[in-house]
């Protein structure tokens, strides 16, 4: 298990977030979601061991691990891979780094990546599917993915989640996924962090909130609603409630009208 206590991170003397506490279980495949500037992509760095808590701990529940980020695969938002390097050169760096035999990446060839082409000449789909192939080649036991996946084109991102669901079904990773595409990552998703600029505002396995999110429509809910978000839409006002009673609502309508809504404490 994979635990944040009382975190706080950030950059400089203002912290994005503040007091977070998240246990992640292991083999389990969270989504982090939320609205732009909220601190998804530095949760996911503190995940990552690559940006220290500035108070608070996070444990892995490795033991024997000296380094965790020997265990760790992150797919960050924005590639910094260097880019004057050839792929096969970048490949033997990564695999030494790592300590781990070498290779075939298949997914290489699927995106018509050749072994002497230089970083610099890949599109970014390629840049994308070679840092995801570099990544699972050494077996990480956490795998952490930033939005990037969103600027790849769709044959190359579908290539990328089914090979995602292939190495969960093999290794059984422990994934986190940074806001992506609802609609696709859909049925992969087990639970569902969302998270505001005032902390946690939902941390819900995908199954509880399937059963018991619901769409009420009303100008005033009953005092008995437990009201998570509100928001008007075609002249109505629509509330989430959690859990309660009203419309069905798929994953993706949930997470979608939770960020367009005014939050209410949960």
């Amino acid at each position: 298990m994979i635990k944040l206590s009382n975190v706080t991170c950030g950059y400089g003397k203002n912290p994005v977030q503040s007091d977070i506490s998240l246990d992640i279980n292991e083999g389990e495949v969270v989504m982090i979601t939320g609205p732009n500037g909220v601190g998804k992509s530095t949760l996911l760095k503190v995940l990552a061991n690559i940006l220290y808590p500035t108070a608070g701990t996070i444990e892995y529940g490795w033991p024997g691990t000296k380094d965790p980020r020997q265990l760790i695969g992150y797919l960050p938002d924005s590639l910094s891979i260097y880019k004057s390097m050839k792929v096969k050169d970048l490949a033997e760096l990564h695999w030494g780094a790592f300590k781990v035999k070498p290779s075939p990446l298949p997914l290489l060839k699927e995106a018509s990546i050749d072994w002497n082409s230089r970083i610099k000449d890949l599109s970014l789909g390629q840049k994308t599917i070679f840092h995801l192939s570099l990544i699972l080649s050494t077996n990480p036991k956490l795998i952490l993915i930033d939005e990037i996946l969103h600027s790849v084109d769709p044959h190359l991102r579908n290539l990328a989640l089914q090979t995602l669901v292939e190495t969960m079904a093999d290794t059984k990773p422990t994934v986190v996924m940074v806001n992506l595409n609802y609609n696709e990552v859909e049925h992969l998703i087990e639970r569902v962090i969302f998270l505001t600029k005032d902390g946690i505002l939902l941390n819900e396995k995908t199954e509880y909130l399937l059963e018991n999110a619901k769409l009420l429509i009303a100008e005033t809910p009953p005092g008995s609603a437990n009201v998570l978000a509100t928001r008007k839409n075609n002249g109505r006002k629509e509330h989430l409630v959690l859990p309660g009673e009203g419309e069905q609502m798929k994953l993706s309508d949930i997470l979608t009208m939770l960020m367009g809504s005014t939050y209410q404490s949960q």
